[in-house]
Parts: C-alpha cells; sequence; structure tokens
C-alpha cells in the first residue's frame, strides 16, 4: 500500500510540473508600421496583428534570430519584441532589424 501511495503522489507532481512546463509567455511585437496582415506565420507561430502591434504564444524564446524571422515575414521594422519584461534590449532589436547601434550614431 505504501507503494502505491508513493506512485501517486508522484504521479500528481510530474502532472503539476507538466502544466508548468507547458505555460507560454505572451509575447508582443510593436512594428514601425502597421502589419500588411492581420496574420503572420512565423517559426510555427501564429501571430495576430492590429495595426502597429502583434501578440503570439510562441513556443521558442525571445531570441534576436526570432525577431529577425518574424521582422522578415512580416517586412515591417520591429520596435520592440518579447514577452513583457523580458523584450529584446536596443541592441539586439537593432541587430534583428539588420541595424547596428554603433552606425546610428
Amino acid at each position: 500500500m505504501n507503494a502505491l501511495k508513493t506512485l501517486l503522489v508522484a504521479a500528481l507532481a510530474s502532472t503539476a510540473f507538466t502544466g508548468a512546463a507547458f505555460a507560454r509567455d505572451v509575447f508582443t511585437v510593436k512594428l514601425a508600421a502597421p502589419a500588411a496582415e492581420a496574420r503572420v506565420i512565423t517559426q510555427n507561430t501564429v501571430w495576430n496583428c492590429s495595426g502597429d502591434t502583434c501578440v503570439a504564444r510562441p513556443d521558442h524564446a525571445s531570441t534576436v534570430r526570432a525577431c529577425r524571422q518574424f521582422a522578415r515575414e512580416a517586412g515591417v521594422r520591429v520596435i520592440s519584441y518579447g514577452p513583457a519584461g523580458d523584450e529584446l534590449t536596443a541592441d539586439e532589436i537593432a541587430r534583428c532589424n539588420g541595424e547596428s547601434l554603433q552606425a546610428q550614431n
């Protein structure tokens, strides 16, 4: 009976951790101009766009590479990219757009 209780507790604990692992942050992308399309699909993620803002729950991290792919698909310069509190830095946004901060100074 003790083994059964241990197995049950282990199963419940693993289910709780699995749920947390699948929780995904909402990413927001601010664009320099309104998106041409209401939906942008990149990296197996459907982004819903309204005006100069697009939102999604991607399975990937907030990286320059992911931002660059989004910008390429959207055809618009990106102003900010990522979940609230974990957006890309100004330098990363410049690289996302194929720019260099040093070239801007």
